[in-house]
């Protein structure tokens, strides 16, 4: 009946240039589908995971994460939502594929600042335990306190963060993570401080990922990672266009300003530095 109808309107939409906003806002509202809504992104468009020739790991991804152990309290997340981050999760996903297929190296080194339960670093993982290029020649070095949001380094636009995250337990991502266990180096403690603590952190790497939620240790994550990313590497921001981290998005954006990369913007509230040296 829909498809009758749209053929129907058709020739009009043609001969009555008058017409077409009109007719375009009624078949936007009466006859486009909702494919994913979901934290702060609604979108009618096919979505790029339902690729019959491809993303079939991260397919098997999004069912296999709803037996995680969530901390809902530090992130709202539980298996009972976590499928309205699937946009999300797809570009980390991607983004992982993209510094595996344009680095050269000998070691694939793998950062993620701001780690939680792992939910973020469990797609990633799973993209990069797939990769035939890769052939586990990869560490994951994973860094977060795992303790509560301290006042010291935050802005004050960050200071009502003090004290989240404090039900956070390192021994509960291990589990999360644990088919990974062999690739997965953990360092805990406040960033940028866990940088120089031990296990050692890497002196080269493809890919970063910071949700760090303040400005302060984000630019710090930059600053001790740029240098050591490889060319053709990938920095994800995940809070970069969120509401309430306008701090953040200032900050990151006057930290590249004169680097030789470029920053993709995405409606996700992510955003993407692909590293040109």
């Amino acid at each position: 009946m829909k498809e009758k109808f749209v053929n129907l309107l058709k020739p009009l939409y043609y001969k009555f240039p008058i017409f077409r906003p009109y007719m375009a806002y009624i078949h936007q509202k009466f006859f486009w589908q909702t494919k994913f809504s979901g934290f702060g992104m609604k979108t009618n468009h096919e979505l790029p995971w339902n690729d019959e020739y491809d993303w079939k790991v991260f397919r098997k991804s999004i069912i296999d994460v709803r037996e995680f152990e969530f901390t809902k309290d530090a992130a709202q997340i539980d298996r009972n939502n976590v499928d309205e981050l699937r946009w999300r999760h797809w570009i980390i996903a991607y983004a992982v594929r993209h510094a595996i297929k344009f680095t050269n190296v000998e070691k694939y080194n793998f950062v993620e600042c701001g780690v939680g339960d792992g939910c973020s670093s469990f797609f990633a993982l799973r993209e990069i335990c797939e990769n035939k290029k890769i052939n586990k020649n990869f560490s994951m070095h994973l860094y977060d306190s795992w303790m509560s949001m301290k006042e010291e380094g935050l802005l004050e636009s960050e200071l009502p963060h003090v004290g989240r995250y404090a039900d956070l337990s390192v021994e509960k991502t291990k589990r999360n993570l644990s088919e990974f266990k062999d690739n997965v180096i953990y360092h805990q403690g406040y960033v940028p401080e866990s940088f120089n603590n031990n296990p050692e952190s890497p002196n080269s790497i493809v890919y970063l990922h910071i949700d760090l939620n303040s400005a302060g240790p984000t630019i710090a994550a930059l600053e001790f990672f740029l240098p050591r990313l490889a060319d053709g590497g990938v920095i994800l921001f995940d809070d970069y266009g969120w509401s309430g981290y306008s701090d953040t998005k200032k900050a990151v954006d006057r930290y590249f300003y004169d680097k030789s990369g470029i920053i993709m913007k995405l409606p996700t509230g992510q955003a993407i530095y692909y590293h040109k040296k």
